[in-house]
């Protein structure tokens, strides 16, 4: 959410067109957005372009995210995430229970769910 708030949150939305889409979107690949993060951006920003248009009468085209879209992915930069195969170390998954047993608003028992997994593990 930083990154949306830092390089479109002074942009009126009528100027939220398909270049200033693609240029966040490249700019986004810079600071390290892979693929599949961008391939979420953009249907997220639309999302809001649309909802403006529709319940707030804003003069603005979802139209543009879609061909943003289009466009980031004929340069690559939008597509589908690498599979991943690392398993956590103990000491992440040790991090994960402790914040999930310190955590006041956390009412599902996370931490006994992930010492359940570790268990089932298949070595």
């Amino acid at each position: 959410m930083a990154s949306f708030k830092a390089e479109l949150g002074s942009v009126k939305l009528p100027a939220l067109n398909r270049e200033r889409l693609i240029e966040f979107g490249r700019k986004r690949a810079k600071q390290g957005a892979g693929p599949a993060t961008l391939a979420i951006d953009l249907p997220f920003i639309r999302t809001i372009i649309t909802h403006a248009a529709a319940v707030h009468g804003v003069e603005v085209s979802a139209e543009e995210a879609r061909l943003a879209r289009v466009a980031l992915s004929h340069l690559n930069l939008i597509g589908k995430s690498k599979e991943r195969d690392r398993r956590p170390t103990q000491d992440e998954l040790d991090e994960l229970i402790e914040y999930f047993e310190t955590n006041r608003r956390q009412f599902i028992p996370m931490g006994r769910i992930v010492r359940l997994f570790q268990t089932l593990r298949i070595r």
